[in-house]
């Protein structure tokens, strides 16, 4: 009797809580959720949107849906609404192009229940490749103990680690970069200990050293050709400085060269036109694969110097069939538009250059003030993105498909750069960003830890850390110099450097 009693409560309690949802008071504004999923366009492929209701209660409610008659809905004690991953799968799938809304209900401590203005967001035709890979990196300054280089599933939850640095005697993992977005051409560097540069070619790991003698250093920020078969890199000696003020720390180059390795060959070229007193830095080729843009600033005359100067922005026309240097063309000087520019990267179609930009300097990571900025390469005319906000809105990489991209950005708490997604349209026009999607709401409110030099690419990377860490362990292939290098020139060039590279405090 006592058992019936119960079930007959349970059930008077479920169908009085759903009569008292048809008995609401609406609220005229949207509900305060987090992350702020409102107004946004999504990709067909997206993990669950999971949030919380950041709206005082004791009960709540949402309702998700493409079709009003076929809704999600997510019942709750907690603010906290998870998502059932197959049911958003399947809305999503009959859903692109069309409009994806969400109802937010919120039992209150004393009284009814409310209803929130509707959420309306957009899911794009256009998927986005299916995962991201970034390095978690400590808010630290110098040293790079317990960091890896991770790759995460963006239609699930799924992270995996590509590489993890404890298993390599804690040795400095960098700037991990992707052929095409294809998972199975890669690279990343190794410092200090085990140093050395793994590219992932034919199916097989090999472990090189791109520092020859006549070049300044191996080769550091990297841009793969779309053959696949080469890779552009700067050769820099960096700094890190200590500074007062809202910049707490710097990073800066005392010199940097530009390179191109040859994969196949296992060549280095470089050129006179590239291998100035100036620093060239950070090169990218264009989708055509003719030309490399690349930044540049005048030689360090003192600190000052090293932290203060601005980067133009310069491209130069490249042949992979014989490695040979062509014109100089400018693109954008740093003094016309006041700022310092860094991080050029072409959209897949040719037709926009994204970069950032800040007060001086490349590392745009600690400037607040960095943002984000669109050159239409047709027109030459550029302007600075809707979508950046007062903190640093920094690098990005675009999907293969040319539309989605993700960005770092500091905008949800100014200490901590995470991965936000936007979709740009055929006219430059970038949809407000949201953040990557996690399981739980409230992630981004514990985590700790920077994502760095986040690359979007097609598929999981096909080795294990196992494989990865056994081929970093080996020794390190050295390149050769490509036989049309000036050899003579670009030894008298690195006296000169090393001559004027004294101590400066």
């Amino acid at each position: 009797m006592k058992k019936l009693v119960y079930l007959l409560s349970v059930v008077f309690l479920v169908a009085s809580c759903r009569g008292d949802m048809g008995n609401f008071t609406e609220v005229d504004r949207l509900p305060v959720i987090f992350p702020d999923y409102t107004g946004i366009v999504i990709p067909p492929n997206i993990a669950p949107l999971n949030f919380k209701i950041n709206e005082p209660g004791e009960a709540f409610e949402a309702r998700i849906y493409v079709d009003k008659e076929n809704p999600v809905t997510v019942r709750s004690s907690s603010a906290s609404i998870i998502i059932d991953q197959a049911k958003w799968r399947k809305m999503l799938d009959a859903g692109k192009g069309k409009s994806i809304y969400t109802d937010v209900f919120v039992k209150q401590k004393e009284g009814g229940w409310q209803k929130f203005k509707t959420i309306e967001n957009r899911i794009s035709e256009e998927k986005i490749d299916s995962h991201l890979a970034y390095r978690l990196i400590n808010t630290g300054y110098v040293l790079w103990t317990n960091l890896g280089i991770y790759q995460r599933n963006l239609e699930n939850f799924d992270e995996k680690p590509i590489l993890e640095n404890k298993s390599i005697e804690y040795g400095c993992l960098n700037c991990h970069s992707f052929a095409n977005n294809d998972p199975n051409k890669f690279m990343l560097h190794i410092r200090a200990i085990h140093g050395g540069t793994l590219i992932s070619k034919d199916g097989k790991l090999e472990k090189v050293n791109t520092k020859t003698n006549y070049t300044l250093n191996a080769g550091a920020y990297p841009n793969w050709h779309p053959d696949g078969k080469h890779i552009a890199y700067s050769v820099n000696d960096i700094g890190q400085y200590f500074c007062s003020g809202e910049i707490r720390i710097e990073v800066a180059d005392m010199s940097s060269d530009l390179i191109v390795y040859d994969v196949e060959k296992n060549t280095v070229s470089t050129s006179a036109k590239v291998s100035t007193p100036n620093r060239e830095n950070l090169p990218v080729w264009s989708p055509d694969g003719k030309y490399i843009y690349y930044l540049s600033a005048p030689p360090v005359r003192d600190l000052d110097d090293r932290i203060n100067d601005k980067y133009d922005l310069l491209r130069i026309e490249y042949n992979t069939a014989d490695n040979s240097w062509g014109k100089i063309d400018t693109v954008l000087i740093a003094d016309s538009i006041g700022k310092s520019i860094s991080f050029p990267k072409v959209t897949p179609n040719g037709k926009f250059l994204m970069f950032c930009t800040s007060n001086n300097g490349y590392f745009t990571i600690h400037h607040p003030q960095t943002d984000l900025n669109l050159l239409d390469l047709q027109t030459g005319k550029f302007w600075k993105m809707d979508i950046n906000s007062d903190q640093t809105d920094s690098y990005h990489c675009f999907s293969s498909g040319g539309h989605w991209f993700v960005f770092t950005s500091k905008r949800l708490d100014g200490l901590f750069s995470r991965p936000f997604f936007s979709y740009l349209d055929e006219n430059g026009n970038a949809t407000k960003p949201f953040v990557l999607p996690q399981e739980d709401p409230e992630f981004y409110n514990s985590f700790i830890k920077n994502y760095n030099i986040p690359e979007l690419i097609k598929g999981e990377v096909p080795f294990t850390p196992v494989e990865i860490r056994d081929k970093v362990l080996e020794d390190a292939i050295p390149a050769k110099i490509d036989p049309g290098v000036d050899t003579l020139y670009m030894k008298q060039h690195l006296q000169k450097k090393e001559s004027s590279d004294s101590p400066h405090v």
